[in-house]
């Protein structure tokens, strides 16, 4: 009936595999839990490993990284029932009733696609820039994210019927972290697929260092440039792009790239988003010069 499908990289994701498969096996349902690390060879895997010793739930190891869309689209593959749950390996379910959740709603809702939502908590305030963004840009009620379900659409936790996923898969261009969500979102909405958003969400609870944070989103914008310049996102799709777009076309986009590594610093210093928005801007900027 249900496949839990967890792709992971250098991360324990036995523990929320373990609160899963309790919750499954209460519930006395046909289910699977795979679970892929995408090459990350860590010896977190260790622990990992363990999954293989639950019921119905399987670890396997890739020798290489294919990339976040890949490995997605690769679990989709290896599922065996019409419903597939796709949750990041560092999410963990905020209600002990998660699972029989879905359920309900799958028995009420004609919908093909659901999303749960997200939720952000902090312990360490050396990430408070990536807590930061995600309680100000993720974190919302069900009544915001059902104004727009496609655009608070995140693979962090959402439900999907398998042959929505075998008619539109993730985009295996993208290799590196960052617009993946927006891309899948965007394919769903052109299919006039719709999504339920419900009040199911999961805590993020792998937040980066404001400093390894700000090296992803380096990743992330260069994901964006590429999918506009391939027209596979528009410039308006993305507000930052569109902020870049028109400082750019009064050609004072360059002024912000003078102080890209004061906005770094400060990003990373201060945990602003202020100086992270500033900063973005300006790596835009830089992507934009060394493609000419």
């Amino acid at each position: 009936m249900l496949s839990i499908l967890i792709p992971t990289y250098n991360y324990n994701a036995y523990t929320l595999v373990k609160e899963l498969h309790n919750q499954l096996r209460d519930l006395k349902i046909l289910f699977e839990i795979i679970c892929i690390d995408d090459g990350s060879k860590s010896e977190l895997n260790k622990f990992n490993l363990e999954i293989n010793s639950l019921s119905h739930s399987t670890f396997i190891l890739l020798e290489d990284n294919i990339g976040r869309s890949a490995v997605r689209n690769l679990l989709s593959e290896k599922a065996k029932y019409k419903w597939l749950l796709f949750l990041d390996s560092d999410v963990y379910p905020k209600k002990s009733n998660f699972i029989n959740e879905y359920l309900d709603i799958i028995k009420r809702s004609e919908y093909a696609i659901i999303s749960g939502g997200i939720s952000y908590k902090i312990d360490n305030s050396k990430k408070l820039l990536r807590w930061k963004l995600g309680k100000n840009n993720e974190e919302k009620s069900v009544f915001i994210r059902s104004r727009n379900s496609y655009k608070y659409f995140f693979t962090a936790n959402f439900l999907i019927k398998k042959s929505i996923m075998e008619l539109i898969n993730f985009n295996e261009d993208l290799i590196k972290y960052g617009y993946e969500d927006l891309l899948f979102s965007k394919s769903i909405k052109n299919k006039s697929i719709k999504i339920k958003q419900v009040n199911n969400s999961v805590f993020h609870l792998g937040i980066d260092s404001n400093e390894t944070f700000l090296n992803k989103t380096k990743s992330a914008l260069e994901n964006l440039s590429y999918l506009i310049q391939t027209n596979q996102l528009s410039i308006n799709d993305v507000r930052i792009y569109s902020i870049y777009n028109k400082l750019k076309k009064y050609k004072i986009s360059g002024l912000f790239l003078i102080f890209i590594d004061h906005f770094q610093r400060y990003s990373i210093k201060k945990s602003s988003l202020f100086y992270y928005n500033l900063f973005r801007i300006a790596f835009l900027d830089n992507i934009s010069k060394n493609s000419k």
